[in-house]
């Protein structure tokens, strides 16, 4: 046997629709503010100071180098993971992994990296080198 439903009205507002008192949407108002502004802090702490390589193994931070700027000489860094060592280079044109013992080599193959923001992983040695810090862009993101 059919049922029948009530639909609402087209004109219906969402105020209606929405149930909750004047309180509740304060305080949803409050807590949207609250995810911009930290989000807004995250950002700012992110992108200031100069740009800098944060080099892990793991969870634990093995070294961090400001990346050299033009004239500077290259840093060359030896970062132990779960397989062997993986050469790690600093460099005018960012950081990048140039040796590992990982199978697929998709580490070493990335290239050089110096964005704010950017990630370079060797999952199978455990190898993560992050860029830090200040970058003069107008994109919100960038994608490779």
């Amino acid at each position: 046997m059919a049922t029948l439903t009530r639909q609402k009205p087209v004109g219906q507002s969402l105020s209606v629709t929405l149930k909750g008192t004047r309180a509740d949407r304060v305080l949803l108002a409050l807590a949207l503010l609250l995810i911009a502004t930290a989000w807004w802090v995250i950002q700012a702490v992110m992108l200031s100071g100069p740009a800098v390589a944060m080099i892990y193994h793991g969870s634990t931070l093995l070294a961090s180098y400001p990346l050299p700027g033009p004239g500077e000489p290259a840093i060359h860094v030896t970062a132990g993971g779960e397989l062997g060592d993986s050469e790690v280079i600093i460099d005018q044109q960012g950081a990048r992994i140039s040796a590992s013992p990982c199978v697929t080599q998709l580490c070493v193959l990335s290239g050089a990296h110096r964005h704010a923001g950017d990630i370079i992983a060797c999952v199978p040695n455990h190898i993560l080198v992050t860029i830090q810090g200040s970058e003069d862009s107008s994109y919100d993101a960038i994608v490779e």
